[in-house]
């Protein structure tokens, strides 16, 4: 299969099954012309809804209740499938992209699709299914920013996926505190996983800019566009380790502590 069917079958599909469908293989002879999508199209019951102040995650003194941890599983399941489509948008609107950038950007869809698998396998346990509760657009609200594939790093690779280095280890320390090992072992295969996806962002962060200006500056004016900010890229307790594996320099890190 084409990378540009795979992209267009999980953008326009009404089924869970195509948007987490694994060609096995694919090639990318033909990308074709630039294709914008506004919106994905959704499964029935699994569409955008607005989000309020009353439907907060639960706190972490919480976890203690399986429903409570089901309730945060449903909501990184979904947050994971918001990935997936935005991936699938960015390889159908950079067709010119880098080659080796596009591959890259193919085998981390094909990482995040198994992880709504495994939020999936894990919720369900715990006696929830992927879209018994809202489901948000989050990252869609962003797309009309991302201008460039410069910009899909910038926002995605090391904005939301960064931040995750720390809410990873800090849901499955707070699963494991209560007992659930299954559900803290599920967070730290996402760290593993986000770690490469962090570190595939700052190798084309590097590579986009071309010394145009420093990466951080680079970074910062990418996410302008789009009204966010470098302060996106972490939670409220940041952890360095996962940002060094993932390449990320020290001053970076400083930065980010200051803010």
């Amino acid at each position: 299969m084409e990378l540009r069917e795979w992209a267009i079958l999980i953008l326009s599909s009404e089924t869970l099954e195509d948007k987490l469908s694994d060609p096995g293989s694919w090639t990318d002879n033909e990308p074709g012309t630039p294709i914008l999508f506004k919106e994905p199209a959704r499964p029935p019951g699994m569409g955008f809804s607005r989000r309020t102040r009353e439907e907060k995650l639960p706190s972490f003194q919480d976890h203690h209740d399986p429903h409570h941890r089901a309730i945060c599983l449903h909501r990184f399941a979904g947050h994971e499938l918001l990935a997936v489509e935005i991936m699938a948008f960015t390889l159908l609107a950079f067709p010119d992209a880098p080659p080796t950038f596009r591959r890259g950007l193919a085998h981390t869809l094909r990482e995040e699709q198994g992880h709504v698998r495994l939020y999936m396998d894990q919720m369900e346990r715990l006696g929830i299914k992927f879209g018994d509760l809202p489901l948000y657009r989050h990252f869609w609200n962003h797309t009309p920013f991302i201008l460039s594939p410069m910009h899909y790093v910038s926002m995605m690779s090391l904005t939301f996926e960064m931040a995750n280095l720390d809410f990873a280890p800090m849901y499955g320390k707070s699963f494991a505190h209560f007992g659930d090992a299954q559900s803290a072992a599920l967070m730290a295969t996402i760290l593993r996983d986000e770690i490469a996806h962090v570190k595939f962002g700052w190798r084309w962060l590097k590579q986009f800019n071309q010394g145009n200006a420093s990466e951080w500056d680079a970074w910062e004016q990418a996410l302008a566009a789009s009204w966010l900010t470098p302060k996106r890229a972490k939670g409220f307790l940041l952890h360095e380790e996962p940002r060094k594996l993932a390449g990320i320099p020290s001053e970076w890190i400083d930065k980010l502590k200051m803010l």
